[in-house]
């Protein structure tokens, strides 16, 4: 009787799940079914047999394609059962009160809940890919011959100048007050965490670490509400433009003055004079770690509030998107923008590190199989 209860089971989780084409190749497409469950489930390709291991969260199966061809679809049967020889990521008890995320060969990232010495702040440091760690080590290590600037700049992290007059990027303390969910397995692992900003805002950041081999992928979803009244982004624009969700790269990363070497956004600008406050869908950094060529780019998803977003890029390391920051000489401004109480805005954005410059790295690729992931 338990082996028959098993197997109604699993031909009642089984689904065919087609990923639509796309035009463009796509690298990383992280997909998902509303599949109640737990798993173990596998993803089975229905053209070429080959078998991806997936995972539940109890309401929905989601499993990593790392390759799809321009204009092809990719249809698969979710089946409960494990795929054979799937390595999966895993959560651990990091220091300081952070959750340490494992690969079988090495830490991707740390998420630290609160960290900061400026101001405290939910944050992710390290990003380790292809044998280095692509952010700055300031102020969480302390490295040889590295800049301590701006010590407000820890890892990748979300904050921003201007909310209701208040300076959440440097001075104002952002407080987590919760963790909502935290998961692993061989597509990712995924940490949801509700904080505060202060009384204007409750924010939910819900992070995807995908399992992309030496790469290092991060998903980011950021959902902010108005908690107690109407909330207004951005209306002094001298602090619009310290924001919003930042990276602080290594020192192999930066140069001085305008770096047309080292930074590339999507639409072929080259360096930070052309990139800062222009829309673009994603922006590269490549530099050189002891000979080895590695890069980390930044990916405005096209459902993220104000897609394509402004960059506020600068070549001594400050890399973020910042839907507020605007230039009277592009062609394209951000304005202020006001939430009334209880209505929400949602930012999304992957970070790729990875090896080579962006042509090597594939990044247009991988930032398609970000932006269509779509499922029939």
């Amino acid at each position: 009787m338990q082996m028959l209860g098993w197997l109604v089971a699993a031909l009642a989780a089984a689904q065919d799940v087609t990923v639509a084409p796309c035009e463009h190749e796509r690298k990383y497409v992280l997909a998902e079914a509303k599949i109640a469950g737990d798993g173990p489930f596998r993803a089975k390709d229905k053209e070429t047999g080959a078998v991806l291991a997936a995972q539940g969260d109890g309401e929905r199966v989601r499993w990593l394609i790392h390759a799809v061809p321009a204009g092809a679809k990719k249809s698969y049967t979710i089946e409960k059962g494990a795929a054979d020889g799937a390595a999966a990521l895993k959560l651990e008890d990091g220091p300081n009160g952070s959750i340490s995320v494992k690969a079988p060969d090495r830490e991707i990232t740390r998420y630290y809940p609160v960290y900061g010495i400026a101001n405290k702040k939910p944050c992710f440091y390290p990003l380790t890919a292809h044998g280095v760690n692509v952010l700055r080590c300031y102020p969480f290590e302390d490295r040889a011959g590295e800049a301590k600037d701006h010590p407000h700049q820890t890892g990748v992290y979300h904050a921003f100048g201007d909310v209701n007059g208040h300076e959440y990027w440097s001075k104002t303390d952002i407080v987590h007050k919760k963790l909502l969910k935290k998961e692993s397995g061989p597509a990712c692992a995924r940490i949801v965490a509700e904080n505060h900003w202060g009384e204007d805002l409750v924010e939910i950041q819900d992070v995807s670490i995908l399992n992309a081999g030496p790469d290092a992928v991060m998903d980011w979803t950021i959902t902010w509400t108005a908690a107690n009244g109407p909330v207004v982004f951005g209306k002094n624009q001298k602090m619009a433009k310290e924001g919003s969700f930042g990276v602080r790269v290594a020192t192999e990363l930066t140069r001085k003055g305008d770096a047309p070497d080292m930074m590339l956004d999507a639409l072929g600008n080259k360096g930070e004079k052309a990139i800062r406050a222009t829309n673009a869908p994603w922006v590269d950094y490549v530099g050189d770690f002891a000979g080895k060529k590695v890069g980390v780019s930044v990916m405005n998803h096209p459902s993220s509030f104000r897609h394509p977003t402004t960059w506020h890029v600068r070549a001594y390391g400050l890399f973020a998107a910042n839907p507020w920051y605007f230039s009277e000489a592009k062609t394209v401004t951000w304005r202020e923008h006001t939430l009334q109480k209880g209505e929400s805005i949602t930012l999304r954005y992957r970070v790729y590190a990875h090896a080579g410059d962006a042509t090597e790295g594939k990044v247009a690729a991988v930032y398609a199989g970000f932006a269509n992931a779509k499922v029939e």
